[in-house]
């Protein structure tokens, strides 16, 4: 699968499930949220069957400006709700730091190059070299994986970062990282014919934001049976439903990096939030 054709897989994925959301709860939503949608996902088969050879680009800036509509509207609705998220922008920052490095070196997507800068080879960790598997979270094999992860760093790690705070934000970004990476390796050495992979990327760290945003609409909803936990809680599920088919069509990405750094997230956040919740309890009484 080529890149015009990935980008037109996220976009119609990621505005078939804001359909289906709008469709659920279109009782609560404005008229206009639904048209938008159905507009928006038009223009993307619209540009198959017109420009087929570049309707991905044109997918994918339909996605864009999509975000960007809804993104100024809820602003509008609620002028205070953007949080500052510094580390949010800090780890954006520090990715993009270190792919201009990777430029440099001429290693954007040069496999010995990446290795060369701290790639998570496998055969590598087996040999000791575990430091790779936090290097690793940083490096990008190409411009258009840094630009999606970043892209969804953006948009899933600030509400998180809001809700946990700052210094725990990053820890669990490391943390789910670590999580992903780590059974994506030891998976690799099941089998018939264990193979050396090699692993690179925020992604995980980024699955581990939908698992931590999916913990804590699971706690809400059933402590206070808030319709809009639930709501929040199967967006989460959809976008987990969502990353394991682009996985399935895209073989060169991880999906054992994703579910592990998802399943992190869930856990950790999940167990951490209960106990608060139980103290809080304990001490009212």
């Amino acid at each position: 699968m080529d890149i015009n054709h990935i980008l037109l897989l996220v976009a119609v994925l990621n505005l078939s499930a804001d359909l289906y959301n709008v469709m659920r709860y279109r009782a609560q939503l404005p008229r206009g949220i639904m048209t938008g949608t159905v507009v928006a996902l038009s223009a993307c088969v619209a540009g198959w069957v017109i420009a087929p050879e570049i309707a991905g680009y044109v997918g994918l800036g339909v996605l864009l400006i999509y975000i960007a509509a809804i993104k100024t509207y809820t602003r509008k609705r609620a002028p205070d709700a953007s949080p500052p998220s510094p580390a949010t922008k800090f780890l954006i920052a520090l990715n993009v730091a270190v792919y201009i490095v990777q430029i440099s070196r001429a290693a954007t997507n040069d496999v010995i190059g990446l290795i060369d800068l701290g790639a998570a080879f496998t055969p590598l960790l087996e040999a000791g070299e575990l430091w790779r598997i936090m290097t690793a979270q940083f490096l990008h094999f190409g411009v258009l994986h840094l630009a999606f992860n970043m892209f969804g760093l953006w948009l899933l790690g600030r509400p998180v970062e809001a809700m946990i705070g700052a210094a725990r934000f990053v820890a669990l970004y490391l943390l789910c990282g670590t999580g992903g990476m780590v059974l994506a390796w030891k998976l690799s050495l099941f089998g018939d014919s264990p193979h050396p992979i090699i692993l690179l990327g925020a992604s995980a760290s980024v699955m581990g934001f939908v698992g931590t945003q999916a913990a804590i609409a699971l706690l809400a909803y059933r402590h206070t049976g808030s319709i809009a936990a639930k709501a929040q809680l199967g967006s989460m599920i959809q976008i987990v439903f969502l990353q394991a088919i682009f996985d399935m069509m895209v073989p060169e990405v991880s999906s054992t990096a994703h579910i592990g750094g998802a399943a992190v997230g869930f856990c950790v956040t999940y167990v951490v939030f209960d106990l608060t919740l139980r103290r809080r309890r304990a001490l009212q009484m």
